[in-house]
């Protein structure tokens, strides 16, 4: 092959692969897949699709959302973390799939910082610790000390082992220096119920979950889980202000495939911001119990390595490992 026929073919090669990128002033050409990583109908899954609806028609392509539920959300960020590096296909992430589950999955398919860019934020749940009503607690000391003269006794419920219910009891575990037995349930509905039942003590369960069941008089919500208190909630004080500070809420936002041009990063953190910070948004993710938030893709990104490495202490300190 000649010098000449070698160039031809380096410019030609270069000029396909520049043509497999997208061009970000055109972007998006056509709909954007929202991957949500949870089953239909849960909290996460209706979040999504308030803010995928407004974005869409700021991106002028639909967004269309699609549940991909199963491993804690691990089925379905593996599906974005492979996928093309274009910008239409996005993963709704949580603490869960970015935070929790690389410490507590030993083969997880994906590296939640090598395999994603950050998009943006779009919001916080607050998380409560509820009691049934008989439970002999109306504050978090009065928990701490009745897990205390009962170590081991008292139970307490979540939606597997290692999501973010089980983890953020384990926070207060550990802040409060006692010891209360784990039973894990198959999702979050089931968990509340044996609370609600009494076949279980108590729980750490999103605001959105907890709130009906204590305006029903079902459960008892003794603490926010959280750095400040709730405006959905704004009489329920914070573990923290009752002495024990547990910041243990999720968080949900959006990510790409790694790769994905920086310009279609900015151009979806710009919708997305808009779309949060409207005020009809706001509304609806507060009457969810959502507290909405906005950042850069560069403050999600950081954001988000600081709670990989905050939820993962935890982890590690309390040997959780699923099998």
């Amino acid at each position: 092959m000649t010098f000449a026929t070698r160039l031809v073919s380096s410019i030609c090669l270069a000029s396909a692969a520049m043509l497999a990128l997208p061009a970000a002033a055109d972007y998006p050409e056509k709909p954007v897949r929202l991957i949500v990583p949870w089953p239909v109908g849960g909290g996460s899954d209706v979040v999504a699709r308030v803010v995928a609806q407004p974005m869409g028609e700021r991106l002028k392509q639909p967004m269309v959302v699609e549940n991909r539920p199963g491993a804690n959300g691990a089925i379905g960020s593996e599906v974005v973390a492979r996928a093309a590096k274009d910008g239409y296909a996005l993963v709704w992430v949580t603490a869960d799939t970015h935070a929790i589950n690389p410490h507590v999955y030993p083969k997880l398919a994906y590296d939640p910082r090598r395999d994603f860019a950050a998009v943006g934020m779009a919001g916080y749940f607050p998380y409560a610790l509820v009691v049934n009503p008989t439970f002999p607690a109306s504050s978090v000391a009065e928990f701490v000390a009745e897990a205390k003269k009962r170590p081991g006794k008292v139970t307490f419920a979540s939606w597997g082992v290692g999501g973010s219910a089980h983890v953020a009891m384990e926070m207060f575990k550990q802040q409060g220096g006692f010891d209360v037995l784990h039973v894990p349930f198959q999702g979050a509905a089931p968990a509340i119920q044996a609370v609600i039942g009494g076949q279980v003590d108590s729980m750490i369960v999103p605001i959105s979950v907890a709130d009906p069941h204590a305006r029903g008089g079902r459960v008892k919500m003794l603490g926010l889980a959280a750095s400040k208190r709730f405006s959905g909630t704004p009489d329920l004080k914070t573990m923290a202000e009752q002495g024990v500070p547990v910041n243990a809420g999720t968080w949900v936002g959006i990510m790409a495939p790694a790769g994905t041009p920086s310009e279609v990063l900015a151009r979806l953190n710009r919708e997305l911001n808009a779309v949060i910070d409207s005020p009809a948004v706001r509304e609806s993710l507060v009457k969810l119990n959502v507290d909405p938030s906005t950042m850069t893709v560069g403050e999600f990104k950081a954001f988000v390595d600081a709670e990989y490495e905050r939820w993962g202490k935890t982890v590690r300190d309390a040997k959780i490992k699923a099998e």
